[in-house]
């Protein structure tokens, strides 16, 4: 996000001492970085605006909102049950999936040795800068060291080339569930950017090139599917260029989101072709079963598949849909749907209608839950309705129902959504006699709606150019850009660096308000526009002579 003086604010997380307590003690900012303070943040607890100060609110919904709890290991959080449940819903799902194409689940060490990691040059060093190592094993000194898993090609395809032997052990399909270490030395966020991580890695060998591209859009199709239809979470699905693509890989396949507080793209997920080039590598083959019934002998590289989803997801949700009360979480994926809050108690209440109204509200409960319905209830005594209602709000659950004696009178309960703002607005009555099915479909559109909203916002910020002068002033009105484009690396390099803000005075500056990160390629889009017109559609980059091949989606990004 750009401050006044045009320059890029990362959305990060400040690491912090510990305090006495061991829990981190969060370092007191500049007089000049202070924000205005929300009128009623005592109550609602989030006392920053997100348009104001998004690090700071990122910061504080994340934290007030039991989403993760700070760890003493720098870059290292933990993940409160209710960000923990959100990733068991997208692991159910996705498993289920996966499990239709036969991936069997299965599990590989944490340590890699060093031999297996350096095996595979290209491969080993598009992540060197951050592979964590073991050296020491006690008080001694290990004779080799071994790498903490960044990634796990290296680790499983020795196990590969000794479990496959014929075409008749083919296709052979593992996955992982496990964590990941990057010993990243940016800015550490959460969810985003961390030095541990949780994900699903998928590791595939298949006979063609062609059962390999099938499964990579496959897997692809179902990760679009757990931001759309899971996280509400609008993605774009293409093909990273040559500079952007997984090392070692023949080409990846990605979702590329967007965050619309800050005008930048964010990678969501990636399933990656990686050809023959690490079969090559650790030498698994099989006899071609064509070849051989033609009467030839002929061993033949498998042709091999890696994807992989991460808990990045939960983050980038809560980028997309929170607001300044808090979390905004999406139905499908909330650990509990409805909180059923009991309301019209008071010192006067009779210890009978007290029961009685419990009773009845049990009964709600009940109720929802035979439908399928994930449900609170809060009877917690000595808070008012009012913090109550702030609270769950805070921690973003999708629906309240209130029901107190005047709602029992009538036969309805009370209902207020948290994904609209306007509190009038988001509040309705339901008959009790219809709650079984009214508030599944109640979520159900809480759901739609929530991801119209982000898709509607993602469409507007999502613009296409053709003149290189409105390159940078788009960027900096928060917009991704879809251009025609060589697919050039060198001239991707380029426009990186013609798009990022110069000294004072450099003729190059594109814009003098250009934030200092410079936008890269984020994918070439599954869903091409018209307008490309072979040898004679020219690249968007005026330095470049070449003619465009397609449509890329360029972004400053996370």
């Amino acid at each position: 996000m750009a401050d006044a003086d045009g320059k890029l604010k990362d959305l990060s997380i400040s690491e912090t001492k510990k305090k006495k307590d061991g829990n981190p003690s969060k370092a007191p900012k500049k007089p000049q970085q202070q924000k205005k303070k929300i009128e009623g943040a005592a109550l609602i607890g989030i006392d920053v605006a997100k348009q104001d100060d998004l690090g700071e609110w990122y910061q504080q919904v994340i934290t007030k909102g039991q989403m993760i709890s700070y760890y003493d290991v720098a870059g290292c959080y933990i993940l409160e049950p209710s960000s923990y449940a959100i990733w068991e819903q997208i692991k159910t799902w996705f498993d289920a999936q996966i499990k239709t194409l036969k991936v069997r689940n299965a599990y590989f060490p944490i340590f890699i040795s060093a031999d297996n990691l350096e095996r595979e040059k290209e491969h080993v060093e598009g992540f060197a800068a951050e592979v964590a190592w073991v050296t020491k094993g006690g008080k001694s000194d290990l004779e080799k060291p071994v790498a903490v898993r960044p990634t796990s090609e290296t680790a499983m395809y020795p196990y590969f080339a000794r479990k496959i032997q014929s075409h008749r052990d083919l296709p052979l399909k593992l996955n992982q569930w496990n964590n990941v270490v990057r010993w990243e030395f940016k800015h550490p966020m959460p969810f985003i950017r961390s030095r541990e991580f949780l994900w699903q890695e998928g590791h595939t060998a298949h006979l063609t090139k062609e059962e390999a591209g099938a499964e990579v859009r496959q897997i692809l199709d179902w990760y679009a599917d757990v931001y759309q239809e899971l996280l509400a979470v609008p993605v774009v699905k293409g093909t990273k260029t040559e500079n952007e693509k997984f090392p070692g890989a023949d080409y990846t396949t990605t979702i590329e989101g967007f965050i619309p507080a800050t005008g930048r793209g964010i990678q969501a997920a990636t399933s990656h072709c990686l050809g023959q080039h690490f079969s090559k590598m650790f030498n698994i083959t099989v006899e071609d079963p064509n070849a051989k019934e033609a009467g030839k002998s002929e061993h033949i590289n498998v042709w091999q598949n890696s994807w992989g989803l991460t808990t990045r997801s939960i983050g980038v949700a809560i980028l997309t849909h929170g607001d300044d009360r808090g979390l905004v979480i999406p139905p499908r994926v909330a650990e509990k749907q409805v909180v059923l809050i009991p309301v019209g108690v008071t010192a006067k209440t009779t210890p009978e209608a007290k029961e009685d109204l419990y009773n009845k509200v049990k009964k709600i409960a009940d109720d929802l839950e035979d439908a399928g319905v994930r449900v609170e209830t809060d009877y917690r005594e000595g808070y008012s309705p009012g913090w109550k209602f702030n609270d769950w709000e805070l921690k973003g659950l999708p629906l309240r129902i209130e029901f107190g004696p005047k709602d029992a009178e009538k036969g309805v309960v009370t209902t207020s959504r948290r994904d609209i703002d306007d509190k009038n607005a988001a509040r309705g009555e339901i008959k009790i006699d219809d709650l079984k099915t009214a508030i599944p479909e109640l979520l159900k559109s809480i759901q739609k709606d929530m991801f119209d909203r982000a898709d509607k916002a993602y469409r507007e910020h999502r613009i296409q150019l053709t003149n290189w002068d409105d390159f940078v002033p788009t960027l900096n009105g928060k917009n991704v850009v879809l251009v025609p484009h060589c697919q050039g690396e060198k001239c991707e390099d380029e426009v990186k660096d013609k798009s990022a803000k110069k000294e004072l005075g450099d003729s190059a500056a594109e814009d003098a308000k250009a934030p200092a990160m410079g936008a890269k390629s984020l994918c070439i889009p599954f869903e091409q526009p018209e307008g490309i017109k072979e040898g004679e559609t020219k690249c968007i980059n005026p330095d470049c002579q070449a003619f465009a091949k397609s449509w890329v989606l360029f972004g400053r990004s996370y």
